[in-house]
């Protein structure tokens, strides 16, 4: 098994500030796992199976009840999967499911917990990305108690839009990365209700639905819908 190299490392968010003898240390804890598409990582309630970071490939992150499912984030090249159990040793608040192939960095949970709390920076690390997460899952609950599905939609794209939006003739063009069922699983809604409503904005001219991408033409009318 090939050990990772100081500078992929280094590379990795949560370990950028580590001292070089941390680092040369923590090399030898670390595995690297593979995963086929839709293969479970682990699973929401379960007991913590470790410390994963993505080495390459996505990872969704998700929450069900009763056969539904809450898309939270798709996770990508050197972020962290679920890091609460770190902090008060509890199980998976998550699933973590692979979104095709990918491959991860892991470390065993107890050499990861003991790292982690005998680490200052790397402690800081984390609870400063446990925080992020934690305030972008309140803003989901407020959404989906408050807003309508085309609010939400009109929110996703927005966020999609200042994330990786490009110019383009009058509108802000951005990728269709998800899937249909993904997309409403990250609006909260089956995929009928999520297309319906998407069409809908539409046919009242705010967008512009393409194969591979959808256009935002009226980016005032969607944040006051959002």
């Amino acid at each position: 098994m090939a050990i990772p190299s100081i500078k992929e490392l280094k590379a990795i968010p949560l370990f950028a500030h580590l001292h070089l003898d941390e680092l040369r240390s923590l090399a030898n804890q670390v595995q690297e796992r593979t995963y086929t598409n839709r293969k479970i990582l682990f699973a929401e309630g379960a007991r913590c199976e470790g410390l994963f970071i993505v080495k390459a490939g996505q990872v969704k992150l998700l929450r069900s009840s009763q056969e539904k499912e809450q898309l939270l984030a798709i996770l990508s090249q050197h972020e962290p999967l679920d890091l609460v159990p770190f902090l008060d040793a509890g199980p998976h608040t998550v699933t973590a499911r692979a979104r095709g192939l990918v491959s991860v960095y892991f470390i065993d949970p107890a050499t990861a917990r003991e790292l982690i709390w005998n680490t200052p920076p790397l402690l800081t690390a984390v609870m400063t990305t446990v925080s992020a997460r934690l305030r972008n899952l309140a803003t989901i609950a407020t959404d989906l108690a408050f807003k309508d599905v085309t609010a939400r939609i009109c929110k996703i794209l927005l966020d999609q839009a200042r994330a990786e939006g490009k110019q383009y003739h009058g509108g802000i063009r951005i990728e269709r990365t998800l899937s249909q069922r993904e997309f409403a699983s990250m609006v909260g809604t089956v995929r009928e209700v999520a297309w319906r409503s998407l069409k809908k904005l539409e046919d009242d001219g705010l967008l512009k639905i393409d194969r591979d991408q959808i256009t935002l033409l009226d980016i005032e009318r969607l944040a006051a819908m959002a």
